[in-house]
């Protein structure tokens, strides 16, 4: 079975994105993918889809659907978003079904920047290099999605449905979710061009998020982070999540869709477990940078996974009914044997 979707409304930035195109940024080609990877991958999970399925990561600009043939079960997770499906709320995080005639309409909500719309299907789109993320702003892998544009979702049928027929399954609430203003980083590559006054401002002080933010990078307003020598460094590999910083003096966070090299000197990088936490701030939020070192930004990116592990059970949970559980619960924890115990024969 295969859906249509037709596209009634588009916000900017709204884009199909799977995990990212990985191994070509020596031939300066960025990895994309989604702006916040662990929502992403939560979406595609509560459909049973591996986590490198394409999704549409939808943008403060919103979106509205219209299912205009044939029959597909969607999620939707990442920020708090306001959505209904024709015309009916629904749970910021939920799952639920698609049929010719269903409008789904998501907009900006309480929090959050980036939310992911998952499909029980293939999501038909362009593929470049091994992955089918369109880089925002290029011709590369397709264009942008458009106002009126038809969405084909194929294989619809092989999905995990609602709960039942026409139901609307709640995955969880993601208020815990919620990013604090604490963004951890780890100094350098090129924190020795810095002044020790330079240093300790971005250890010590709040940053507020301006509204030069893209799926590029986002510039942070605040003290002016100055250099104290002339600069010789050549254009040097750029990685997501580092903390640049040009001449002006205002720190840039690149994200998704940075630039592959750059010669601007980068203080330091937001470790991976809080990269999405940032890309979920707007714009006019307020954060504080804590300094760690390269020990700990590996034992929070495990403390991550394993907070994904839960997240994925907890849906499932929560989705679950009460006879899919009891057969997929170990119900005879501790038995070891079912034999009679011949010491007492």
């Amino acid at each position: 079975m295969e859906a249509q979707l037709s596209i009634e409304h588009i916000g900017p930035l709204v884009g199909i994105h799977d995990k990212g195109r990985h191994g070509y940024m020596r031939y300066g080609v960025t990895g994309a993918g989604p702006m916040d990877r662990l929502s992403h991958t939560l979406a595609n999970k509560a459909l049973g889809n591996s986590p490198d399925r394409p999704c549409i990561e939808v943008s403060l600009g919103g979106i509205t659907l219209r299912c205009t043939d044939g029959y597909t079960t969607a999620a939707i997770a990442g920020g708090h978003f306001n959505c209904t499906l024709n015309g009916q709320t629904l749970p910021p995080w939920c799952r639920f079904e698609l049929e010719a005639g269903s409008q789904l309409q998501i907009r900006p909500g309480p929090w959050g920047s980036w939310c992911y719309l998952a499909f029980g299907g293939q999501l038909q789109s362009q593929q470049w290099l091994g992955s089918r993320s369109l880089v925002q702003g290029t011709d590369l892998c397709g264009t942008p999605l458009q106002q009126h544009d038809t969405i084909e979702v194929t294989d619809t049928d092989t999905a995990a449905p609602a709960s039942k027929s026409g139901a609307v399954d709640s995955l969880q609430d993601p208020t815990p979710l919620r990013p604090d203003d604490v963004i951890r980083v780890v100094l350098g590559p090129q924190d020795r061009y810095f002044t020790e006054a330079s240093l300790h401002a971005l250890a010590h002080s709040a940053f507020t998020l301006t509204a030069d933010y893209n799926r590029m990078g986002i510039r942070l307003s605040g003290p002016s982070l100055s250099i104290n020598t002339e600069l010789t460094m050549p254009s040097a590999p750029i990685t997501r999540g580092s903390i640049q910083v040009p001449g002006h003096g205002d720190p840039i966070c690149l994200m998704a869709d940075h630039q592959t090299t750059g010669g601007y000197p980068k203080i330091a990088t937001i470790i991976s477990a809080d990269q999405d936490k940032l890309s979920q701030l707007r714009s006019g939020d307020q954060i504080r940078f804590a300094v760690i070192d390269a020990d700990a930004a590996i034992v929070a990116a495990r403390a991550r996974q394993q907070q994904l592990t839960a997240l994925v059970q907890r849906m499932n949970d929560n989705t679950l009914g009460l006879d899919e559980r009891l057969l997929s619960s170990n119900l005879i924890s501790g038995v070891v044997d079912a034999r009679p115990d011949s010491s007492k024969q």
